[in-house]
């Protein structure tokens, strides 16, 4: 029993395939036609919560239309918010002693001091020898010699001070990604289709919030007979998807075949996908092509 269901489901997509296939009468201008194509999409996304949390803020309901980067949710951040805060202070803080120059000016003119100091001993020892003691003219000559290091020093510590307020702008720039990556943003333009948590809920990484699909630009799978056409007959071609709406309604879209499989399957037909641009209708302002629909695509040569 199981072997002959396995047979009955073999043959059944064969079959199914076959309906499929090409067929260059099908079209008054000899284009083949393929029937039965299925239109589906071309990008989705379940949108990740990239850190754990409280949904504190959800920005969108079903159905409403997204723009890439738009934020649509947000994850509670006030302990990253004061951390920034309390980052923010200690970079400013930073910076301020890294522009402030008074020490190095107090070295200099301390330093000049010395120097006049010494000198001035020296001239009076050379006029009156014994006038100022060697131990007196020495200490004088180490007072001018600390004063050029205490230069050196204070530009040592105004570049350590520098050095501290880059570490501190990185300490910022840490605590705004910490808070950035609480905002869930949708990753393409699109439709919210499906909401997964509610607000005030509690998400860990990875978690899904929301189902993104693009509505824009569809994909349309069809299977095209092998013994007819080959690959490089139909690889980019343009093509006309046609679908029947309620009603007995036909709308037609431009396209072009953007995949053929390099992969003959057991009916003897190869699938392809053609992408067509959506349009809205002007009534309703609804997208007219909509994935799971069937249709019949005319792949012009």
């Amino acid at each position: 029993m199981r072997h002959c269901a396995l047979f009955i489901l073999v043959a059944c997509q064969a079959a199914f395939r076959g309906d499929l296939a090409a067929s260059a009468a099908d079209s008054p201008g000899g284009d083949p036609v393929l029937q039965r194509c299925l239109v589906s999409l071309v990008e989705e996304a379940k949108v990740p919560a990239r850190e754990p949390g409280v949904l504190v803020d959800l920005r969108v309901r079903e159905g409403d239309v997204v723009e890439k980067g738009a934020v649509i949710a947000r994850i509670d951040d006030d302990q990253p918010q004061m951390e920034r805060r309390k980052a923010r202070a200690e970079h400013d803080q930073a910076v301020a002693k890294a522009e402030s120059d008074v020490d190095v000016r107090y070295a200099v003119a301390a330093e000049r001091v010395a120097e006049a100091e010494h000198a001035k001993a020296l001239e009076s020892h050379a006029k009156v020898p014994g006038s100022v003691t060697e131990v007196e003219r020495n200490r004088l000559k180490l007072n001018e010699k600390k004063g050029e290091l205490q230069i050196e020093q204070a530009e040592l510590e105004r570049r350590l001070n520098g050095l501290a307020a880059q570490s501190k702008e990185v300490e910022v720039l840490a605590t705004e990604n910490a808070i950035d990556r609480r905002l869930i943003k949708s990753p393409l333009d699109g439709v919210v289709v499906q909401l997964f948590p509610h607000q005030g809920e509690w998400m860990q990484p990875g978690d899904p919030l929301a189902r993104v699909v693009r509505t824009d630009r569809l994909r349309v799978e069809g299977y095209v007979d092998s013994a007819r056409l080959d690959p490089a007959e139909v690889s980019g071609r343009p093509v006309t998807v046609e679908v029947t709406l309620a009603g007995g309604r036909r709308e037609a879209f431009k396209g072009r075949i953007v995949f053929t499989s390099p992969l003959v399957e057991s009916g003897g037909d190869y699938r392809v996908f053609a992408e067509v641009d959506n349009r809205r209708d002007p009534a309703s302002s609804l997208w007219l092509l909509r994935p799971g629909q069937t249709a019949t695509m005319t792949i012009h040569r």
